[in-house]
């Protein structure tokens, strides 16, 4: 996994966890007793051998930043392993991050920079165990672009998610944000496919994607 380099969003504003984000953003939030919910991510993280992590804040991040230095200084440099925090910078205008697409494509300096073979983007707001070693194997046995972790739900919740439509075969054909009429599992019409917000890219294609367009 040396040649994967994981973005981890933690800007999520968390309106909907009010009032446990007035003060700090969603990945900040507590969970567990000492720990955040960025945590989770990481933890998944180090368990699949992934060491090379950047961080990417936006809102009210200031505990989150506190938190990460003081209780995740495990990486060694000598080995070429890292946890950086990059701040927002305005690197490519005077706007703010527009979204997931523009948050990447702003700080792509620092994918060009490692020039991985994948990039592996996660929120840092999600509770859930993952192994990301059998995803990216998934990944190269499909021999796929990008792969979307996703997760069955029933069709009358569906509308609250990213709702993937897809073949026989789990081959993404098409894509609804929050769809009135959710499509549902090749063989199961009682459920759909929604989003997890993780996403495997080949940096290649991520790359000339993010580079050719302006995108939120």
């Amino acid at each position: 996994m040396k040649d994967v380099l994981t973005i981890i969003m933690a800007g999520g504003e968390g309106k909907r966890l009010m009032p446990l984000t007035r003060d700090r953003s969603k990945p900040a939030v507590p969970f567990g007793g000492i720990y955040r919910l960025i945590d989770i991510p990481l933890s998944n993280c180090i368990n699949s051998q992934l060491y090379k992590i950047l961080v990417f804040p936006q809102y009210k991040s200031q505990s989150m930043v506190d938190h990460l230095e003081e209780g995740w200084n495990i990486f060694s440099a000598d080995l070429g392993h890292y946890l950086r925090i990059a701040a927002p910078q305005q690197r490519m205008g005077k706007e703010w991050y527009r979204g997931t697409a523009d948050c990447v494509r702003q700080n792509l300096y620092l994918v060009e920079r490692e020039r991985p073979r994948y990039v592996l983007i996660l929120g840092g707001d999600h509770v859930y165990k993952m192994d990301y070693m059998a995803f990216r194997e998934y990944h190269e046995k499909n021999d796929a672009d990008v792969s979307v972790a996703l997760l069955e739900v029933d069709r009358s919740q569906a509308s609250e998610f990213g709702i993937a439509e897809v073949d026989n075969h789990f081959r993404i054909v098409a894509w609804e944000e929050k769809p009135l009429e959710p499509k549902p599992i090749p063989d199961d019409p009682e459920r759909s496919l929604a989003s997890m917000g993780i996403y495997l890219f080949r940096t290649d294609l991520l790359l000339d994607l993010l580079n050719k367009t302006d995108h939120d």
